[in-house]
C-alpha cells in the first residue's frame, strides 16, 4: 500500500471512529439505479441535469458526421 493510500485509509478509520459516517442521508436505503447498467457518459448527464445545462438545441443542429465525430471523441477512440 502506498503512502497516499495509507493516509486515506487512516483518515477513513479516524472518521469512522468519530462517527462521521453515522446517520448519513440515505443510510439503509437502496442506491438508486444500482441494478441498471450505466453508460459511460451517465455521470456527465447527471451533472448537466443538476447544473441545468441543456444542449439539445445545439446537438440537434449537428450534422450526422459531426455527431459521429463527437461520439468518437467522447469515447476516446
Amino acid at each position: 500500500m502506498g503512502i497516499l493510500e495509507s493516509l486515506v485509509e487512516r483518515r477513513i478509520r479516524e472518521a469512522m471512529a468519530r462517527g462521521e459516517f453515522d446517520n448519513l442521508p440515505g443510510a439503509g436505503k437502496p442506491i438508486p439505479d444500482l441494478d441498471r447498467p450505466e453508460d459511460e457518459l451517465a455521470w456527465i448527464k447527471r451533472w448537466m441535469k443538476r447544473e441545468g445545462i441543456d444542449l439539445s438545441r445545439e446537438l440537434a443542429e449537428l450534422t450526422p458526421e459531426q455527431r459521429t465525430r463527437l461520439m468518437h471523441d467522447l469515447r476516446g477512440r
